[in-house]
């Protein structure tokens, strides 16, 4: 998969760099192959023209609270006893 997969055709061009982040964040979300809690995270975190100083280790943060409310989640493969 490439970035002209995941975003639509447009004026050719005409997308500064701010709004082709928005559009690829937004593409992600919906797309049916993707994991939308996931691309939420990166979307919010990492996909902005000018992220914070402090969005890898926000986005990490995120994506570990992400694996551990799914780690414990009933049924989860973890509750094995």
């Amino acid at each position: 998969m490439n970035v002209n997969d995941l975003k639509g055709e447009g004026a050719a061009g005409t997308e500064t760099p701010g709004e082709f982040l928005v559009n690829l964040g937004q593409a992600l979300l919906e797309r049916d192959d993707v994991d939308a809690d996931l691309a939420e995270v990166i979307s919010t975190h990492l996909l902005t023209a000018k992220p914070t100083d402090d969005a890898v280790p926000k986005a990490k943060a995120a994506i570990l609270k992400l694996a551990r409310d799914r780690a414990t989640q009933p049924g989860s493969e973890g509750d094995n006893g």
